[in-house]
């Protein structure tokens, strides 16, 4: 009787285990149904069959510059494309804090620091204000001053003690960012929000319009689970994005044909570099030139045929 009662827990047992452990059927997950409005602060949209990119954009920018600057996370590889050169991130200086307590102010952090970095959370975040060169063949073509916020012990891993740059960090966790830019510019830095671009009143645009060594800027806001980021880029001058490798390798005679507010004849063409002319070649010419015409002269004043003996 033991033996039967003990048998048949047994069995019990072996069939709850079995459909404990049991694969379930195979189901499909569907994404979420498209996007047809844009989530708030996006500049992105896009439904089974159109993608758009809406943003007040300034007049003056061009659409290789809306590339750049509508870039989410991989400005890196946006230049390293542009320039078929690597870009390199020097840091300038990084300043770490972090909470103790959610009720506590934030103190200096000194890295490396195991027990705050393995506490980090949405109660004690880590938070990092840092700024960096994004540098092409040792020159800077971009200045990024960044704010961080780290609330997982694995984020601040990768990036307090791996240190991964931010565009890095977004590959290695495997994830794509959400991505709000807030505002750009051209010239000095404002706070101003993005407003509609208006017609410039006169036909003929200010100098201040044309400059085409003004630096351009613009704010945005990256953020997954656990890594948000605020972030403020200026690239040095708009020279860069029209000179391209003239630019970057300081190619002798270049010059940049002035921007303008119009931009449909910048963003149809491609950019202007005119090369100063060769003055040995043209002196080279003239002289030949000169020598035939007077050959040709004396030809006819001593009544002598053209390439013919005497």
């Amino acid at each position: 009787m033991e033996n039967i009662s003990t048998l048949t827990r047994r069995d019990s047992w072996s069939k709850l285990s079995r459909a404990q452990h049991a694969p379930e059927p195979h189901t499909i997950t569907l994404p979420p149904p498209p996007m047809t409005q844009r989530r708030v602060g996006s500049i992105y949209t896009y439904s089974p069959k159109t993608t758009s990119i809406n943003f007040p954009w300034p007049r003056e920018v061009t659409g290789l510059e809306r590339i750049a600057l509508s870039a989410k996370g991989d400005l890196q590889r946006v230049l390293s494309a542009f320039f078929a050169q690597p870009i390199t991130i020097a840091t300038v200086y990084s300043n770490t804090f972090h909470h103790p307590t959610i009720d506590e102010p934030s103190i200096p952090l000194t890295l490396p620091n195991p027990s705050a970095i393995a506490n980090a959370s949405i109660e004690t975040p880590i938070i990092q204000t840092r700024q960096v060169h994004l540098q092409c063949s040792s020159k800077n073509v971009c200045t990024a001053t960044s704010t961080v916020r780290i609330t997982s012990p694995a984020v601040a891993q990768l990036f307090l003690v791996e240190k991964y740059a931010i565009g890095q960090m977004f590959v290695r966790m495997g994830k794509v960012p959400e991505f709000e830019l807030v505002s750009v510019g051209i010239g000095p830095v404002t706070d101003a929000e993005p407003t509609t671009p208006t017609t410039p009143t006169s036909p003929y645009p200010s100098e201040k319009y044309r400059a085409a060594d003004e630096q351009l800027w613009r704010k945005y806001r990256l953020f997954v689970e656990d890594f948000e980021c605020d972030i403020l880029e200026v690239f040095p001058t708009r020279e860069m994005f029209l000179g391209g490798l003239h630019w970057l390798e300081d190619t002798y005679g270049w010059a940049a044909e002035p921007h303008s507010r119009d931009t449909r004849q910048t963003d149809t063409y491609p950019p202007v570099v005119k090369q100063r002319p060769q003055t040995g070649l043209i002196l080279f010419l003239g002289l030949g030139f000169l020598l035939m015409l007077a050959y040709e002269l004396s030809a006819y004043f001593t009544g002598r045929a053209l390439f013919c003996p005497s």
